[in-house]
């Protein structure tokens, strides 16, 4: 009984040690002095939370009301499915923004789960991002380094000789939760809120695994906090990881959301065999509360598997064909303010090369589905 004993002692601290993070090195980190991690020494610094002034939160459109880092509201007015209800508890396309002259930055994080998945870095999935803007370009510093296998950690993410008052701009995990996080600065330190985006309003995005950052491997880098950066305007972020499939729930949802300027749309690629009956209500919905917002549609990217003459090249061009003429049909109708992309060529002849496993685009891929929208994005805004 008494080895027994020992025994359930020693798996439970086995157990205990590795859920706070204390698993197996990986052989790099041994090896290599600059992937070794280590715990910040947080000593003379003083913990701000970024639902609180002067920090300006972005990407949660309920928080006022619910207090929690969520993309949808605790309890909407109208049912969700419980997919979409458990992922909108992920903090893609959450930002933090604020003025400081600290020399450090520390974060302080707990997660809602490990980390884990098979196609994407932890540093994707559940980490944070630091951008510093630089005479009016924001400009990449440092992302979050911490064990997997945990939910908390403490880190530093920025440190300077100089004391300066700059712009900084903290991006949220793109594949999980956030139950709190604190923005650690030195006591001295000044903080303010942040200037505000150059351009007004709110730039809302609906859409898929694609839209929410699957694969990327920072935050920074999906597709939303790329355009939100270089057209300096504020992002709503609704990716639901293989749920996007134009509920009127989620278009009723879009209609709460006040100051709403510009509507992307790109959710096919979970509603491939569905979106010739749901597109068109959505949008409808839509035009209640936003007569006149200017509406972009994109069609699905392009996948790997779909090559010329292949059945999933087909339908793609079917898809595509139909929401372009959808648009073409609403502009007849009256609707001067609804645009088509067509998805299919954002990422370019080499396609292929642009994702992780052949659906979900690497930082490549995010980019240049970017680009494509930014380009069609300005071009809409010259007309108006």
């Amino acid at each position: 009984m008494r080895n027994f004993l020992k025994i359930n002692l020693a798996c439970f601290l086995i157990l205990s040690l590795h859920s706070i993070g204390f698993s197996q090195v990986p052989t790099a980190q041994k090896l290599d002095p600059y992937m070794a991690l280590k715990e910040a020494d947080a000593d003379g610094i003083v913990w701000f939370d970024p639902r609180e002034e002067p920090i300006g939160l972005v990407g949660f459109e309920w928080i006022k009301e619910d207090s929690v880092y969520r993309r949808l509201p605790v309890k909407p007015d109208w049912e969700i499915r419980g997919a979409v209800d458990g992922l909108a508890n992920h903090t893609a396309g959450g930002q933090a923004r604020f003025r400081t002259d600290s020399k450090r930055i520390l974060l302080k994080v707990e997660l809602r789960e490990r980390s884990g998945m098979y196609h994407m870095p932890a540093t994707g999935q559940s980490g944070f991002d630091l951008y510093v803007n630089d005479n009016g370009v924001q400009r990449y510093l440092k992302t979050t380094r911490f064990p997997h296998d945990t939910i908390r950690y403490q880190v530093d993410i920025y440190k300077s000789d100089v004391e300066q008052l700059r712009d900084f701009t903290l991006n949220f995990p793109l594949y999980n939760g956030v139950n709190s996080v604190f923005i650690g600065l030195e006591k001295d330190a000044v903080i303010k809120a942040p200037l505000p985006f150059k351009r007004p309003g709110k730039f809302v995005i609906y859409g898929t695994s694609i839209t929410q950052g699957g694969c990327v491997a920072r935050p920074g880098m999906v597709y939303s906090n790329i355009m939100s950066r270089k057209l300096d305007v504020q992002f709503v972020n609704l990716g639901f990881s293989g749920n996007g499939r134009g509920e009127p729930e989620l278009a009723r949802l879009i209609n709460q959301i006040p100051g709403t300027s510009f509507i992307i749309l790109d959710y096919e690629a979970n509603a491939s065999k569905t979106i010739v009956n749901t597109i068109g209500p959505f949008v409808k919905i839509l035009r209640e509360q936003h007569p006149e917002t200017p509406i972009l549609i994109m069609s699905k990217i392009r996948y790997a598997r779909a090559s010329d003459g292949s059945d999933a090249y087909k339908l793609l061009m079917s898809n595509r064909d139909f929401q372009k003429n959808l648009v073409d049909e609403r502009k007849k109708a009256g609707d001067a303010n609804i645009y088509f992309l067509d998805g299919s060529k954002v990422l370019g002849d080499d396609y292929d090369e642009c994702t992780v496993d052949g659906v979900h685009p690497t930082d490549l891929g995010s980019l240049r589905i970017a680009d494509g929208l930014l380009s069609a994005i300005e071009e809409i805004l010259s007309k108006h």
